[in-house]
Protein backbone atom coordinates (compact mmCIF):
# COMPACT_ATOMS: atom_id res chain seq x y z
CA UNK A 1 0.00 0.00 0.00
CA UNK A 2 1.25 3.74 -0.90
CA UNK A 3 0.23 6.43 1.74
CA UNK A 4 0.01 10.19 0.39
CA UNK A 5 0.05 13.35 1.38
CA UNK A 6 -1.24 16.31 -0.16
CA UNK A 7 -2.21 19.63 0.31
CA UNK A 8 -4.70 19.93 -2.38
CA UNK A 9 -7.36 17.83 -3.18
CA UNK A 10 -7.08 16.04 -6.52
CA UNK A 11 -9.52 14.47 -9.32
CA UNK A 12 -9.47 10.96 -7.70
CA UNK A 13 -10.37 12.66 -4.08
CA UNK A 14 -13.37 13.99 -5.86
CA UNK A 15 -14.44 11.05 -7.74
CA UNK A 16 -14.07 9.01 -4.33
CA UNK A 17 -16.51 12.02 -2.78
CA UNK A 18 -19.12 11.79 -5.36
CA UNK A 19 -19.77 8.39 -4.76
CA UNK A 20 -20.29 8.44 -0.83
CA UNK A 21 -23.41 8.09 0.19
CA UNK A 22 -23.42 9.64 3.98
CA UNK A 23 -25.19 8.11 6.90
CA UNK A 24 -26.00 4.57 8.17
CA UNK A 25 -29.13 4.51 10.54
CA UNK A 26 -30.77 7.69 10.04
CA UNK A 27 -30.80 9.91 7.23
CA UNK A 28 -28.72 8.60 4.15
CA UNK A 29 -28.01 10.97 1.10
CA UNK A 30 -25.39 12.16 -1.31
CA UNK A 31 -24.05 15.51 -1.98
CA UNK A 32 -24.84 16.79 -5.76
CA UNK A 33 -22.31 19.42 -6.15
CA UNK A 34 -19.15 17.61 -4.35
CA UNK A 35 -16.52 19.29 -7.03
CA UNK A 36 -17.78 23.13 -6.63
CA UNK A 37 -17.87 22.28 -3.22
CA UNK A 38 -14.42 20.76 -2.52
CA UNK A 39 -12.99 23.74 -4.65
CA UNK A 40 -14.01 25.99 -1.24
CA UNK A 41 -12.09 24.03 1.04
CA UNK A 42 -10.31 26.11 3.19
CA UNK A 43 -6.49 25.23 3.59
CA UNK A 44 -6.59 21.39 2.82
CA UNK A 45 -4.19 18.65 4.19
CA UNK A 46 -5.33 15.29 2.49
CA UNK A 47 -3.78 11.96 3.90
CA UNK A 48 -4.64 9.48 0.83
CA UNK A 49 -4.23 5.53 0.93
CA UNK A 50 -3.66 3.50 -2.48
CA UNK A 51 -3.82 -0.06 -3.56
CA UNK A 52 -1.99 -0.74 -6.75
CA UNK A 53 -2.69 2.80 -7.91
CA UNK A 54 -6.09 2.37 -6.32
CA UNK A 55 -7.40 5.32 -4.38
CA UNK A 56 -9.25 3.35 -1.40
CA UNK A 57 -9.45 5.70 1.45
CA UNK A 58 -8.89 9.24 2.56
CA UNK A 59 -8.94 11.79 5.30
CA UNK A 60 -8.67 15.49 4.56
CA UNK A 61 -8.59 18.11 7.03
CA UNK A 62 -8.90 22.24 7.14
CA UNK A 63 -6.17 23.86 8.52
CA UNK A 64 -7.48 26.59 11.05
CA UNK A 65 -6.23 29.54 12.88
CA UNK A 66 -7.37 27.13 16.23
CA UNK A 67 -7.15 23.67 15.08
CA UNK A 68 -7.56 21.17 12.76
CA UNK A 69 -11.05 20.13 11.24
CA UNK A 70 -11.76 16.77 9.72
CA UNK A 71 -13.58 17.42 6.80
CA UNK A 72 -13.71 14.29 4.28
CA UNK A 73 -13.08 10.50 6.10
CA UNK A 74 -14.01 8.39 2.81
CA UNK A 75 -13.27 4.71 1.73
CA UNK A 76 -13.71 2.93 -1.30
CA UNK A 77 -17.41 1.38 -0.83
CA UNK A 78 -15.59 -1.80 -1.25
CA UNK A 79 -13.12 -1.32 2.04
CA UNK A 80 -16.56 0.34 3.80
CA UNK A 81 -17.68 -1.83 7.15
CA UNK A 82 -21.68 -1.82 7.20
CA UNK A 83 -24.01 -1.63 10.18
CA UNK A 84 -21.83 -2.54 13.50
CA UNK A 85 -19.30 -3.97 11.49
CA UNK A 86 -15.81 -3.89 12.98
CA UNK A 87 -12.66 -2.54 11.37
CA UNK A 88 -10.05 -5.24 11.98
CA UNK A 89 -7.62 -3.89 14.59
CA UNK A 90 -4.52 -5.30 12.62
CA UNK A 91 -5.83 -4.17 9.32
CA UNK A 92 -3.01 -2.23 7.55
CA UNK A 93 -5.81 0.66 6.68
CA UNK A 94 -6.16 1.08 10.55
CA UNK A 95 -2.41 1.48 11.36
CA UNK A 96 -1.85 4.01 8.51
CA UNK A 97 -5.23 5.93 10.02
CA UNK A 98 -3.63 5.88 13.40
CA UNK A 99 -0.23 6.95 11.76
CA UNK A 100 -2.08 10.36 10.42
CA UNK A 101 -3.13 11.21 13.64
CA UNK A 102 -0.06 10.85 15.32
CA UNK A 103 1.85 12.65 12.78
CA UNK A 104 -1.25 15.56 12.92
CA UNK A 105 -0.16 15.58 16.31
CA UNK A 106 3.33 16.11 15.75
CA UNK A 107 3.55 18.44 12.86
CA UNK A 108 0.98 21.20 15.03
CA UNK A 109 2.31 21.66 18.69
CA UNK A 110 1.58 24.75 20.04
CA UNK A 111 -0.74 26.52 18.09
CA UNK A 112 -3.03 23.66 16.89
CA UNK A 113 -5.03 23.14 19.57
CA UNK A 114 -7.38 20.21 18.58
CA UNK A 115 -8.68 18.59 15.95
CA UNK A 116 -12.88 18.06 16.03
CA UNK A 117 -15.44 16.64 13.27
CA UNK A 118 -18.79 16.08 13.26
CA UNK A 119 -21.08 13.40 12.98
CA UNK A 120 -24.62 12.26 12.29
CA UNK A 121 -25.52 10.88 16.42
CA UNK A 122 -27.64 7.73 14.43
CA UNK A 123 -24.36 7.16 12.34
CA UNK A 124 -22.62 4.03 13.93
CA UNK A 125 -20.24 3.44 11.37
CA UNK A 126 -18.82 7.04 11.81
CA UNK A 127 -19.02 6.87 15.33
CA UNK A 128 -17.29 3.72 15.91
CA UNK A 129 -14.88 5.09 13.53
CA UNK A 130 -14.22 8.18 15.49
CA UNK A 131 -14.15 6.32 19.27
CA UNK A 132 -11.51 4.11 17.27
CA UNK A 133 -8.84 6.93 16.44
CA UNK A 134 -9.82 8.95 19.95
CA UNK A 135 -12.54 11.34 19.02
CA UNK A 136 -15.05 11.80 21.90
CA UNK A 137 -18.26 13.69 22.25
CA UNK A 138 -18.14 16.99 23.72
CA UNK A 139 -20.88 18.80 22.14
CA UNK A 140 -24.42 18.42 20.90
CA UNK A 141 -26.05 20.17 17.35
CA UNK A 142 -29.55 20.33 16.11
CA UNK A 143 -30.67 19.67 12.40
CA UNK A 144 -33.78 21.59 12.16
CA UNK A 145 -35.75 22.01 9.51
CA UNK A 146 -37.68 24.97 8.13
CA UNK A 147 -39.85 25.25 5.30
CA UNK A 148 -42.57 26.70 3.69
CA UNK A 149 -45.63 25.19 1.21
CA UNK A 150 -45.95 29.54 0.10
CA UNK A 151 -43.02 31.39 1.38
CA UNK A 152 -43.99 35.50 2.38
CA UNK A 153 -41.79 37.85 0.46
CA UNK A 154 -40.81 40.90 2.21
CA UNK A 155 -40.09 44.46 -0.19
CA UNK A 156 -37.91 45.27 2.73
CA UNK A 157 -35.70 42.82 2.35
CA UNK A 158 -31.46 43.50 0.72
CA UNK A 159 -28.72 41.39 -0.53
CA UNK A 160 -25.19 43.07 0.32
CA UNK A 161 -21.49 42.87 0.92
CA UNK A 162 -20.73 41.60 4.52
CA UNK A 163 -19.28 45.40 5.70
CA UNK A 164 -16.81 46.50 8.29
CA UNK A 165 -20.06 47.46 10.01
CA UNK A 166 -21.57 43.77 9.43
CA UNK A 167 -18.34 42.09 10.53
CA UNK A 168 -18.11 43.75 13.96
CA UNK A 169 -22.26 42.86 14.13
CA UNK A 170 -20.89 39.23 13.26
CA UNK A 171 -17.54 39.40 15.74
CA UNK A 172 -20.07 40.66 18.81
CA UNK A 173 -22.17 37.47 18.46
CA UNK A 174 -19.94 34.90 17.37
CA UNK A 175 -16.36 36.25 18.42
CA UNK A 176 -16.63 33.85 21.46
CA UNK A 177 -18.06 30.88 20.34
CA UNK A 178 -15.43 27.55 20.07
CA UNK A 179 -13.89 26.89 16.77
CA UNK A 180 -14.96 30.63 15.61
CA UNK A 181 -13.58 31.66 11.91
CA UNK A 182 -14.25 33.86 9.30
CA UNK A 183 -12.82 32.29 6.34
CA UNK A 184 -16.11 31.67 4.67
CA UNK A 185 -17.87 35.15 5.23
CA UNK A 186 -15.18 38.04 5.01
CA UNK A 187 -15.57 38.41 1.34
CA UNK A 188 -19.19 37.04 1.35
CA UNK A 189 -23.05 38.48 1.04
CA UNK A 190 -26.00 38.17 3.33
CA UNK A 191 -29.44 38.62 3.14
CA UNK A 192 -30.64 41.93 5.60
CA UNK A 193 -34.40 42.25 6.34
CA UNK A 194 -34.63 46.07 7.41
CA UNK A 195 -37.69 47.73 9.12
CA UNK A 196 -39.97 50.59 7.71
CA UNK A 197 -37.09 53.57 9.77
CA UNK A 198 -34.51 51.57 7.67
CA UNK A 199 -33.08 49.80 10.80
CA UNK A 200 -31.67 46.37 9.70
CA UNK A 201 -33.19 43.92 11.91
CA UNK A 202 -31.90 40.59 10.73
CA UNK A 203 -29.59 39.02 8.07
CA UNK A 204 -28.12 35.75 7.71
CA UNK A 205 -25.69 34.17 5.07
CA UNK A 206 -26.78 31.38 3.02
CA UNK A 207 -25.94 28.79 0.74
CA UNK A 208 -27.52 26.79 -2.04
CA UNK A 209 -26.83 22.97 -1.44
CA UNK A 210 -28.23 20.43 -3.76
CA UNK A 211 -28.92 16.39 -2.08
CA UNK A 212 -29.90 13.24 -3.49
CA UNK A 213 -31.84 11.95 -0.08
CA UNK A 214 -32.07 8.25 -0.15
CA UNK A 215 -33.62 8.15 3.30
CA UNK A 216 -34.92 10.57 6.24
CA UNK A 217 -33.87 10.21 9.53
CA UNK A 218 -36.88 8.38 11.66
CA UNK A 219 -38.40 4.70 11.74
CA UNK A 220 -40.54 6.23 8.72
CA UNK A 221 -37.39 7.37 7.32
CA UNK A 222 -37.05 5.14 4.28
CA UNK A 223 -41.01 5.03 3.59
CA UNK A 224 -41.22 8.90 3.45
CA UNK A 225 -38.49 8.88 0.37
CA UNK A 226 -40.89 7.10 -1.85
CA UNK A 227 -44.22 8.47 -1.05
CA UNK A 228 -43.54 12.26 -0.90
CA UNK A 229 -42.59 12.67 -4.93
CA UNK A 230 -46.22 11.91 -4.82
CA UNK A 231 -47.95 13.81 -2.21
CA UNK A 232 -49.00 17.40 -3.98
CA UNK A 233 -48.19 19.69 -1.23
CA UNK A 234 -45.26 17.86 0.30
CA UNK A 235 -43.48 16.95 -3.02
CA UNK A 236 -43.45 21.16 -3.21
CA UNK A 237 -41.08 21.31 -0.45
CA UNK A 238 -39.04 18.05 -1.12
CA UNK A 239 -38.09 16.06 -4.13
CA UNK A 240 -35.67 13.27 -2.56
CA UNK A 241 -34.23 12.62 -5.87
CA UNK A 242 -32.67 16.10 -6.43
CA UNK A 243 -33.67 18.39 -3.43
CA UNK A 244 -32.13 21.64 -3.32
CA UNK A 245 -32.43 23.82 -0.28
CA UNK A 246 -30.87 26.59 1.58
CA UNK A 247 -28.34 26.65 4.47
CA UNK A 248 -27.98 30.03 6.83
CA UNK A 249 -25.00 30.83 8.70
CA UNK A 250 -24.01 33.70 10.39
CA UNK A 251 -27.67 34.29 11.33
CA UNK A 252 -27.60 37.84 13.82
CA UNK A 253 -30.53 39.37 14.61
CA UNK A 254 -30.02 42.76 15.64
CA UNK A 255 -33.23 43.92 16.31
CA UNK A 256 -33.49 41.42 19.38
CA UNK A 257 -36.96 40.02 18.13
CA UNK A 258 -36.05 36.41 16.98
CA UNK A 259 -39.60 37.02 14.73
CA UNK A 260 -38.00 39.06 12.55
CA UNK A 261 -35.59 36.02 11.97
CA UNK A 262 -38.31 34.06 10.90
CA UNK A 263 -39.52 36.71 8.35
CA UNK A 264 -36.58 37.22 6.85
CA UNK A 265 -35.57 33.41 6.52
CA UNK A 266 -39.30 33.24 5.03
CA UNK A 267 -38.28 36.07 3.02
CA UNK A 268 -34.67 34.76 1.36
CA UNK A 269 -36.71 31.58 0.35
CA UNK A 270 -40.00 33.73 -1.41
CA UNK A 271 -36.95 35.73 -3.29
CA UNK A 272 -34.66 32.05 -3.80
CA UNK A 273 -37.97 30.45 -5.04
CA UNK A 274 -37.07 27.84 -2.87
CA UNK A 275 -39.34 26.17 -0.13
CA UNK A 276 -37.00 24.81 2.15
CA UNK A 277 -33.84 24.84 4.66
CA UNK A 278 -31.86 23.16 6.86
CA UNK A 279 -30.18 25.08 9.87
CA UNK A 280 -27.08 23.29 12.15
CA UNK A 281 -26.95 25.23 15.84
CA UNK A 282 -25.05 24.16 18.74
CA UNK A 283 -28.05 23.34 21.14
CA UNK A 284 -26.84 25.86 23.53
CA UNK A 285 -26.91 28.89 20.71
CA UNK A 286 -28.99 31.40 22.53
CA UNK A 287 -30.29 32.40 18.99
CA UNK A 288 -31.36 28.98 18.03
CA UNK A 289 -32.57 28.53 21.45
CA UNK A 290 -35.09 31.77 21.31
CA UNK A 291 -36.30 30.81 17.63
CA UNK A 292 -37.16 26.92 19.44
CA UNK A 293 -39.78 28.45 21.39
CA UNK A 294 -41.25 30.90 18.84
CA UNK A 295 -40.76 29.68 15.42
CA UNK A 296 -43.29 28.31 12.92
CA UNK A 297 -40.85 25.49 11.34
CA UNK A 298 -43.15 24.48 8.85
CA UNK A 299 -44.92 21.15 7.40
CA UNK A 300 -41.39 19.57 7.23
CA UNK A 301 -40.56 19.80 10.43
CA UNK A 302 -43.63 17.76 11.86
CA UNK A 303 -42.61 14.96 9.49
CA UNK A 304 -39.17 14.47 10.04
CA UNK A 305 -38.71 16.56 13.40
CA UNK A 306 -34.88 17.42 14.44
CA UNK A 307 -31.61 15.37 14.05
CA UNK A 308 -29.24 15.35 16.32
CA UNK A 309 -25.20 16.00 15.40
CA UNK A 310 -22.30 14.93 17.86
CA UNK A 311 -19.38 17.24 18.22
CA UNK A 312 -16.43 14.88 18.60
CA UNK A 313 -13.17 16.20 19.55
CA UNK A 314 -9.17 14.69 19.75
CA UNK A 315 -7.87 15.09 23.03
CA UNK A 316 -8.76 16.54 26.51
CA UNK A 317 -9.82 19.91 25.04
CA UNK A 318 -13.71 21.04 26.26
CA UNK A 319 -15.65 23.42 24.51
CA UNK A 320 -16.96 25.83 26.86
CA UNK A 321 -19.03 28.19 24.38
CA UNK A 322 -21.20 26.96 21.87
CA UNK A 323 -19.62 25.68 18.90
CA UNK A 324 -19.55 28.03 15.51
CA UNK A 325 -20.60 26.67 12.77
CA UNK A 326 -19.94 27.52 9.15
CA UNK A 327 -22.59 26.10 6.62
CA UNK A 328 -19.57 24.89 4.59
CA UNK A 329 -18.69 22.12 7.08
CA UNK A 330 -22.20 20.89 7.45
CA UNK A 331 -22.30 20.91 3.66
Amino acid sequence: MKFEQTEYINSDLIRLFEQTVLGTNGAKYKHLDVGESVAHTDNPLSFSLRRKEQLIANITFCKRPFGLYLRYFAFDKRFQSTGKARMNPKSQIKKEIENVFLDITSQFPGNQNYCYAYIDAKNVRSKWMSETFGFRTKAKLNTQTFSRVFPKAAANLKKEAISSELSQIIENNYGHYTAYFTHFFENGTVFSLFNDNGDRIAFAQFHHVRWEIQRFPGKLGGLWVKLLPFIPILRKIIQPKEHTFLVPDIVCNPSGNIADVQRLFEAVLAHENLHSMLWWNDTRDPIYQRAQKHFNWGLLHHIIGIAEVDVVIRGDYEPKEPIFIAAFDMI
